[in-house]
């Protein structure tokens, strides 16, 4: 794992001097730009990856849909429906099965800060309670803004979210989990194009803390996620996103590397 941890920084390093070839983000049209977070749009994704990499190799399919849309008043929003499954084991075995089911609700409007042109929240319920997770449900209020930095490539979104959610009951029996669980989640994602038909990578760390009472009690994560995501066509209707992501936490009483949690997926994406 050690070695896959510095060839995904080597990679991030060698990427980063050909950010300078993109003077400007994107070209000024009307083409999605998936790039930009609170740009939103209309669009159907599949993705399919490899979680636990390395270690269990397990197979995991996702299908997301979104439809956006405008208000009166100017503000953009978006309504999403992803639903994820997951398989221990090779791909097309009998026990793949459902393992989670998002809603997101996420409304973005213009601000009057100049290097902060956009402010957005967003209301999230996941369900997980097919699975034999601590955890059988999720609702996380947030808000992200959109900050324009010094380099006109590079576009950068701090997150801010509550959390609370509603755990397992048969661990809660057990008291490893209390009935409910509360928590906070700090993103900071980064897009730093690399040309102006939209082609750039992301760089995007995510922290959490869960407090889920019991015996578990506080579960703090770590997650850093790299991707790459470029138009595979020239009215950038169809786009494809290649994502790493690893992640640490303090499951096991030391905060560390978690081997299983490791991710690498690929998503195909059309914008309607």
């Amino acid at each position: 794992m050690t070695v896959r941890n510095k060839v995904t920084l080597c990679s991030i390093l060698a990427l980063s001097p050909f950010s300078l070839l993109a003077h400007e983000h994107i070209e000024p049209t009307d083409a999605p730009d998936p790039g930009d977070h609170t740009n939103v749009s209309s669009v159907f994704s599949a993705t399919y990856g490899k979680q636990s990499l390395g270690e269990d190799d397990n197979d995991f399919l996702q299908l997301q849909g979104q439809i956006s849309g405008a208000k009166a008043n100017g503000n953009l929003f978006l309504g999403q429906l992803t639903m994820q499954g997951k398989e221990n084991g090779k791909f097309g075995s009998e026990d793949f099965n459902l393992s989670q089911v998002r809603a997101r609700y996420f409304e973005v409007s213009h601000t009057s800060w100049e290097r902060a042109p956009m402010f957005g929240v967003s209301v999230d319920y996941i369900e997980t309670s097919f699975t034999d997770g601590l955890s059988d449900r999720l609702f996380a209020l947030g808000g992200l803004v959109r900050l324009d930095t010094s380099f006109s490539n590079w576009l950068s979104f701090p997150i801010v979210a509550v959390a609370a959610g509603m755990n397992n009951n048969d661990f809660a029996k057990l008291d490893i989990v209390d009935d409910y669980s509360y928590g906070v989640q700090f993103n900071f994602l980064n897009s730093i194009y690399l040309h102006k038909n939209g082609t750039h990578i992301q760089v995007n760390p995510q922290f959490s803390s869960m407090d889920m009472g019991g015996t578990t009690g506080t579960v703090n994560q770590l997650q850093f996620e790299t991707a790459f995501q470029m138009p595979l066509s020239e009215n950038r209707k169809h786009w494809g996103k290649l994502t790493y992501v690893e992640y640490f936490d303090d499951v096991g009483q030391s905060f560390g590397h978690n081997d299983k949690g490791t991710e690498l997926k690929f998503t195909y994406s059309y914008f309607l």
